[in-house]
């Protein structure tokens, strides 16, 4: 299996790159920020015969498309396509500025559809692919610091639904996942003060991730909300 991931230099991207490289798949990471060599497993990953990575922003097409070109090359095709990038931001909103409000919105909306933009000929070639889009359940709820993210996640899920609609005929499926904030491994070690018993942890969302990519049956157009106690498979 080919899979391109986005925001692979740390946290859920970083362990999606590992898990799958390590379960034999080819991985093609696509970052704004250098990989830490410092980081054992980032270390680990490249040293992998199945793993590359392309450093640029996911808010510029004529990165994402470079990427994009240097994953096909790399891999040979794309099956899978996982937008995990994400910008947190949590302000009153008579305190967010105009660019925090366009990062935001970039970064959590308009960077997804220009990844999805750009690998979609890609799966349509191959004649089938999945898109898998990282949204949070922030998007499916409201409050008052979360006019900036919850609105920017609640775009993806739109959007992701809605281009499932368009590719369900076409053999390329689309779904979302809606997680809260993750304790990956990265977050417990420069948080760890906080109480991670009380997060949901990273590999809830890689399970659901195996579950779509993995399944005999075509799912698409779902939106896949995670929590502490539950999460949402059918």
């Amino acid at each position: 299996m080919n899979i391109f991931i986005t925001g692979v230099s740390r946290g859920l991207g970083k362990e999606l790159a590992v898990h799958y490289t390590e379960t034999g798949h080819r991985v093609f990471g696509f970052s704004r920020s250098v990989p830490d060599d410092n980081d054992g497993e980032i270390k680990k990953l490249k040293e992998s015969a199945g793993f590359a990575y392309y450093m640029g922003s996911i808010n510029e097409s004529s990165d994402v498309k470079t990427a994009v070109d240097e994953a096909v090359k790399f891999m040979g095709g794309i099956d899978v396509l996982i937008n995990n990038a994400a910008y947190k931001l949590f302000k009153p909103p008579d305190e967010i500025t105009e660019e925090e409000y366009r990062e935001s919105i970039r970064t959590n909306l308009t960077s997804q559809i220009l990844v999805c933009a750009a690998v979609m000929p890609h799966l349509l070639n191959a004649k089938g692919g999945k898109i898998i889009n990282l949204s949070s359940n922030a998007g499916m709820t409201h409050y008052g610091d979360g006019t900036a993210y919850c609105s920017s996640k609640a775009g993806l899920i739109a959007y992701s639904l809605s281009l499932a609609d368009y590719l369900k005929d076409k053999n390329v499926s689309v779904n979302v996942i809606s997680p809260p904030t993750l304790s990956t491994g990265d977050y417990r070690k420069t948080s760890p003060g906080i109480n991670h018993g009380k997060l949901v942890r990273s590999e809830s969302v890689i399970k659901i991730i195996d579950h779509i990519i993995f399944n005999r049956k075509f799912i698409t157009g779902k939106n896949f909300p995670v929590f502490k106690l539950k999460t949402l498979i059918k």
